[in-house]
């Protein structure tokens, strides 16, 4: 069996999580997520935990923790999930930093996107990964091979009424960068494919990491239907309201978009 797009990544950001997060242009695109996370809480759909029931938030990919971070105070509990050990050695510093114990932030290794799930390290019952009321995945699902069967195993996780919150980087024509503004929204092409959109010319092949990259953005239309296929409904798309610089893109900038579902 050849190496397969998830060890890549896990080799990759082993490595990369030693550095990546002192790079400027990465510390910016975390505070403007930072920032639209913390202003929109309403849109999101969060309902802060009460003393009557536990609230939980899933961080999945988690990195260094920008969701859990913008978003704790709202949450009994949150639960970072990634592939890199590396990663989660900045997730769990991202909560000693919050001053958060592991009953309220806590971190674990796994990969629960694959066909065949296996069991996280340090296990989790069954019970701790399911029933969450937020389930995010930040900057990620364009290191994923198959996005369709991602948007379900996280909606899987989800309660009823619960909330897949998705963040990635929107499907932009940079052949028309002149006429395009940042805040509008590129057409999709007509031969978008919904399941195997794999990079062409947005990411640059000198891009350390452009062997982990599946895709090279996605649209509205896209995530909407990621959204249905997974029993999400009430879908809701916002583009940022600016370009990012993104070294190892071809146009050096990309934009954002934050799209939320419930599940149904």
């Amino acid at each position: 069996m050849g190496e397969t797009l998830a060890s890549k990544n896990q080799e990759y950001w082993n490595h990369a999580s030693q550095h990546v997060f002192k790079d400027k242009w990465i510390q910016d695109l975390q505070t403007q997520i930072f920032d639209f996370l913390t202003d929109n809480v309403d849109w999101i759909g969060i309902q802060s935990s009460t003393d009557s029931r536990q609230t939980k938030l899933m961080d999945y990919a988690c990195g260094n923790g920008i969701i859990s971070r913008s978003l704790y105070h709202h949450f009994s509990r949150c639960i970072g999930v990634d592939l890199s050990d590396g990663m989660l050695e900045n997730y769990r510093a991202t909560a000693t930093e919050l001053g958060l114990d592991e009953s309220r932030m806590f971190a674990v290794q796994g990969n629960l996107l694959a066909p065949t799930i296996t069991p996280t390290r340090p296990p989790l019952s069954e019970e701790e990964l399911n029933g969450f009321d937020l389930v995010a995945i930040c900057l990620a699902l364009h290191h994923v091979e198959d996005i369709a069967l991602a948007t379900k195993r996280l909606a899987e996780r989800l309660r009823p009424g619960g909330v897949l919150l998705i963040i990635d980087w929107a499907t932009r024509d940079v052949s028309n960068e002149t006429e395009e503004q940042a805040g509008v929204q590129t057409t999709p092409s007509s031969s978008e494919n919904h399941h195997h959109h794999h990079i062409h010319e947005l990411v640059d092949p000198k891009n350390p990491a452009a062997h982990t990259i599946s895709h090279d953005g996605f649209s509205q239309r896209q995530i909407f239907s990621l959204f249905e296929q997974a029993g999400c409904g009430e879908s809701q798309f916002v583009l940022a309201d600016r370009l990012s610089p993104v070294p190892g893109s071809h146009s050096g900038q990309m934009q954002l978009f934050w799209a939320r579902a419930t599940k149904l």
